[in-house]
């Protein structure tokens, strides 16, 4: 399957805090639309139903692939509004950031996966 990438708005601002890192965070995306389940680690506890891959030193990017989680029906888990629109075939990228202030704040951007628009330019 040819996955498309989407991006949560937060996004934006985690591309304003590391500037330094957008060209790898570009790259690392890049990297897991060809292969995001398997690529990424599945998440568990408050984070279930998103998936993290490691980048750039103690860097981490979330994520959420459509296809598996409609699949394992955490659509209430991951309270997408936007999920019958949203093609089988999408990752929305959450978040990305240092590890652990990354994980602490993964559950409140998830909360916001209401967001009209992931389309954000980078």
């Amino acid at each position: 399957m040819v996955y498309i990438a989407l991006y949560h708005p937060h996004i934006k601002t985690c591309l304003q805090t590391y500037p330094h890192l957008k060209e790898r965070f570009k790259k690392k995306k890049d990297y897991i639309i060809k292969n995001p389940i398997e690529l990424g680690e599945p998440l568990k506890g408050n984070l279930n139903g998103l998936r993290s891959l490691p980048f750039a030193d103690n860097f981490i990017i979330i994520y959420v692939v459509c296809e598996e989680c409609r699949q394992l029906q955490h659509q209430e888990t991951n309270s997408c509004l936007q999920c019958g629109v949203i093609p089988d075939n999408s990752v929305i990228f959450l978040t990305f950031g240092r590890h652990d202030p990354t994980y602490k704040i993964a559950p409140s951007i998830r909360e916001r996966l209401e967001e009209k628009e992931f389309q954000v330019p980078i």
